[in-house]
């Protein structure tokens, strides 16, 4: 099982339905939040749950848990050549390359993260651990009631679960390496 994989499986699916996320949620008796958690890869779906969405979308459970991509031992990106993925809040102008998109069966979800000048989002919660690294700029890292101030060459790594946002108040560029280590649930 791979989360990306999954992930897009649902949001190909429950597009290609003309669905939208209150409309899934309402069809397959699991919530919007939970939902959006998926697709965005903050958390990986049970496999109940699985069958509750699959059963909504009209589609197989093994539709949704299909690799689409050849089994790879490794992957080599590029500089600048991450896939940019598609992530909750566009309007925050954040940026995600994917830098391990080809590799199933992952640990962990690595992607670059380019935050413009003066950009923040929404408080987010992960289902697992994250760790971010500071290649260039400075941010706050909001972690609950907590701010902690990163720059060039500082890391955090903490649980996923403390609702946390990033946000550059600076007038220039913040580029982030960013790890998603996902729990499978119940585990």
């Amino acid at each position: 099982m791979d989360l990306m994989d999954i992930a897009l499986n649902i949001k190909k699916h429950r597009i290609s339905k003309g669905l939208t996320l209150d409309a899934l949620a309402v069809k397959s008796g699991v919530t919007k939040g939970y939902l959006s958690q998926v697709e965005n890869m903050r958390t990986l779906t049970s496999l109940p749950q699985l069958y509750k969405i699959a059963g909504a979308l009209e589609v197989a459970p093994s539709e949704l848990l299909a690799a689409n991509k050849p089994t790879r031992k490794y992957v080599f990106t590029r500089k600048d050549k991450g896939e940019v993925m598609e992530r909750e809040y566009p309007e925050s102008g954040f940026v995600y390359r994917a830098l391990a998109k080809d590799k199933n069966n992952k640990l962990m979800e690595p992607f670059l993260l380019d935050m413009p000048p003066r950009s923040s989002r929404k408080n987010v919660t992960t289902n697992g651990d994250e760790f971010v690294f500071m290649l260039s700029g400075e941010i706050v890292f909001h972690l609950d009631n907590e701010q902690v101030v990163l720059k060039e060459g500082d890391s955090l790594y903490f649980e996923g679960s403390i609702p946390h946002h990033p946000e550059n108040k600076t007038g220039k560029k913040a580029v982030l390496i960013v790890l998603y280590s996902i729990k499978m649930e119940g585990i």
